[in-house]
Parts: structure tokens; sequence; C-alpha cells
């Protein structure tokens, strides 16, 4: 297992406006891709820090969705603020 420990990037947008979060996993070439870990059987999976707990991310698609190796927020709200976490597994 390789811990590519913790990188914080701030996302900000008005309520009703597209926002995409990029999963930090894949910010440089050098860690991985999205197609060579998903060639390997690994899933990409979101998590919402929600206090001392992480839920999963339930993608109904129609206000946000997973894209490859992002979320898409459709229509930003305020309740969609938060950290977000992405893992392979």
């Amino acid at each position: 297992c390789i811990d590519w420990s913790v990188d914080l990037k701030t996302y900000m947008a008005l309520a009703g406006e597209p926002v995409r979060v990029k999963c930090a996993l894949f910010y440089s070439y050098i860690r991985t891709n999205y197609s060579m870990a998903q060639s390997t059987g690994l899933r990409l999976m979101w998590y919402k820090n929600k206090g001392d707990l992480e839920e999963p991310i339930i993608f109904s698609e129609v206000r946000m969705s997973k894209e490859e190796d992002s979320i898409w927020f459709h229509s930003a709200e305020a309740q969609d603020s938060g950290f977000y976490t992405c893992v392979l597994r």
C-alpha cells in the first residue's frame, strides 16, 4: 500500500455554478494516471468528511457526478462545502 499523504486544494464557487474537483492522486503524471489505475482493477472512491466520519459519496448524477478522476458539481450549493477525499482501492 502506498500512502501519498494529504494534498489540500481549495475550490470556491458561487451557488448555482458548476465546479470540478480533481482527485489529488492525479495532479501529477509522476504519481499515477487514471487509465493506468483503472487497468489494474483499482476503483476510485470518493468520501466527504462529516465531523469525525468519512461518508462514501453516492453520485445521483442530478446535482453531482463522478467523471474519471473528478467530481462534477453541476450546480454548487452551500451544503457541498467541506473536505473531500479520494482513495484508490
